[in-house]
């Protein structure tokens, strides 16, 4: 495993380790200090010896403590979008390209309940999830991170911090409840029918991998000797497109409602298995369906500025 940083990467130098006492490496050092207090007193000879024995042996802490962190390499991963009012994960990556193993390493960051607590293996990768809440819709930075460690005996604590690049995306929070989806808009043209020859705008096919279930007909499964699925397919006359307006909105309603309205009916219009188009000001996505068209409407509601 290489030992120099990829791009996008960050790797954690000996002059970006800040090391200081622990709370209970002030409380040795004051043990120490009235060691050697007594033995200047009381002119101890074995004190001396005593004082200073346990003095090297905070040193040589000192120096595994900073190198617990240094030469470790950390880089973000892709975090997955959420809702307004979800929180957000995001995955760090420790590497450890040193022949020694790293211990009792702690992950901060403004927003965590408490640290995440984890070792990197010698010459190994280590993946560690971070939960933080998310409050608005929009791009959201990765925070300031602060990886610490007070490896080997807890006296000394070492810190270096870190701004991954990465971000995630926060869809507007859909509200709850909300009205129904507005009507659908009839298509237009005999061509848009599809049926069973006569007149019937409504036909059976195999069931194929992500076909909503509300549209299986359980019924014609039940009355089938094979017992396989299949779908109900409406024509383009029968199902129509439905348009998810701001315009059509309450002029009452403020911007942040107007968008908390509109991802919930696009969640419950990608949820129906319906064509529905998305219209914003300034921005319209076509009418469509699926997973990818759900993701380009949320997205664009999420972005979404004056």
């Amino acid at each position: 495993m290489s030992a120099l940083a990829q791009p996008g990467e960050h790797r954690i130098g000996r002059r970006n380790v800040a090391v200081g006492p622990s709370a209970a490496g002030a409380l040795f050092g004051a043990a120490l200090l009235a060691m050697l207090v007594a033995a200047v007193n009381y002119r101890i000879t074995l004190g001396y010896a005593l004082t200073f024995l346990i003095f090297g042996v905070a040193i040589v802490a000192l120096l595994h403590t900073v190198r617990n962190l240094s030469m470790l390499t950390l880089r973000g991963a892709r975090a997955e979008p959420v809702f307004a009012g979800q929180h957000a994960e995001f995955t760090l990556i420790a590497r450890n390209a040193s022949g020694f193993e790293r211990y009792a390493l702690a992950l901060h960051a403004p927003g965590m309940a408490q640290p995440e607590h984890f070792d990197v293996p010698a010459g190994a990768e280590q993946f560690v999830s971070v939960a933080l809440p998310t409050e608005k819709r929009g791009w959201m930075p990765m925070p300031r991170f602060a990886l610490t460690t007070t490896f080997p005996i807890g006296i000394w604590r070492a810190r270096a911090l870190w701004q991954p690049a990465q971000r995630v995306l926060v869809f507007p929070a859909p509200e709850t409840p909300a009205p129904p989806l507005p009507a659908r808009s009839a298509a237009h043209g005999e061509g848009a029918r599809s049926g069973n020859g006569h007149g019937d705008p409504i036909a059976l096919r195999p069931y194929a991998d992500g076909d909503p279930p509300q549209r299986i007909a359980w019924k014609a499964v039940a009355r089938s000797a094979s017992g396989e699925l299949v779908t109900l397919q409406r024509g383009e006359a029968e199902l129509g497109e439905t348009t998810l307006d701001w315009y059509e909105l309450p002029a009452s309603m403020d911007d942040e409602a107007r968008l908390s309205r509109l991802a919930r009916w696009t969640i419950d219009a990608d949820a129906s298995g319906s064509r529905f188009a998305l219209r914003l000001p300034g921005m319209l996505v076509e009418a469509d369906s699926g997973p990818a068209h759900r993701l380009r409407c949320l997205e664009a509601l999420a972005t979404w500025s004056r």
